[in-house]
């Protein structure tokens, strides 16, 4: 019998490193219900994944005794709650869907576990791969911001590259640690000018070369110039979003696009906002060659293609 026969449904999870979020979903693929929690993978002991396992979808599994359990995310990596191993790129369904991780729970089923993807070069992500395939984009670019930020490039709904950038958490660590927090202050609503000062500043030339010298100017503009330090602290989020986008549009990733393929952003509002804002001024600065094959917006993916992603997985289609 297939462990993940889905005619009775499914239970699908996306554990990330600080959100839990839960969907039961018919034989169909249509969602029946939704849940969430701040229970994350990332520092939740090993021995007490299966009581938040059972406190969140217990009662669904219940009802469901045949409806099999899936999760992508953190809690497949190491030191979580089981690790899970990594597919090579490319990578589909029937891939990753080969290479399931399994682990005991005390609900009456196993929870299987998908275990992410890896990369040559090397690189490495986990559950971005699931809503890549949930959001039914056959051939394209993804954009997933968040603490690392992901890009995913599909060729016939293969993923068949992808790339890394350190976005989110450079942004948290200088802002929380050292010398540019203590410039900064208190976290702040987004300063619109200072944003578009920190794109200005990623785009002009050899901007990449000098980018260790930049980060003293968010501080010396504060402590030699007098510039209120939340417009510093907005000026580096612009000036590192900035960053991100145009390695990502100028490099491997960015290079494959075909002309009228889309440019799909995986996103919350708030970051979506800012990924959109920044996307024109970005483009502008591209060769015109490569201009011409970016789209001038983001496509957004909705926030069931996670859950759309775990049901592929599950049923194999």
């Amino acid at each position: 019998m297939d462990p993940m026969d889905a005619t009775a449904g499914m239970i699908a999870i996306d554990w990330g490193s600080s959100r839990l979020r839960a969907w039961l979903i018919d034989a169909d693929g249509t969602v029946r219900d939704r849940r969430a929690s701040d229970d994350g993978a990332i520092g939740l002991p090993r021995d007490r994944f299966d009581a938040v396992l059972a406190r969140t979808v217990g009662d669904w599994a219940g009802a469901r005794p045949g409806a099999p359990m899936l999760a992508c995310g953190m809690v497949g990596a190491r030191g979580a709650w089981m690790e899970a191993p990594y597919v090579d790129v490319p990578a589909g369904v029937d891939s990753i869907r080969s290479r399931l991780a399994h682990v005991t729970t005390s609900i009456g089923r196993p929870l299987a576990i998908v275990g992410g993807l890896r990369s040559g070069e090397p690189d490495v992500l986990r559950g971005e791969e699931t809503q890549a395939l949930g959001t039914g984009l056959a051939d394209g670019l993804l954009c997933m911001p968040g603490t690392h930020a992901k890009w995913l490039r599909l060729r016939g709904g293969i993923v068949d590259a992808f790339a890394t950038w350190f976005t989110g958490e450079l942004y948290e660590l200088l802002g929380a640690h050292g010398s540019l927090a203590k410039a900064f202050g208190e976290p702040a609503p987004i300063d619109e000018g200072g944003f578009d000062a920190g794109v200005a500043q990623a785009l002009a030339p050899h901007a990449d070369a000098r980018w260790l010298h930049a980060l003293f100017g968010f501080r010396a503009r504060v402590v030699g110039q007098g510039v209120p330090g939340a417009h510093e602290r907005s000026r580096l989020s612009g000036w590192l979003l900035a960053t991100e986008l145009r390695q990502a549009l100028l490099g491997p990733l960015g290079a494959e696009i075909d002309p009228g393929q889309p440019l799909v952003l995986v996103a919350d509002a708030r970051l979506a906002g800012l990924y959109e804002h920044t996307l024109a001024s970005v483009r502008a600065t591209l060769p015109g060659d490569r201009r011409e094959c970016v789209p001038d917006r983001f496509v957004r993916a909705d926030a069931d293609c996670a859950a759309r992603g775990l049901w592929r997985i599950a049923t194999g289609r």
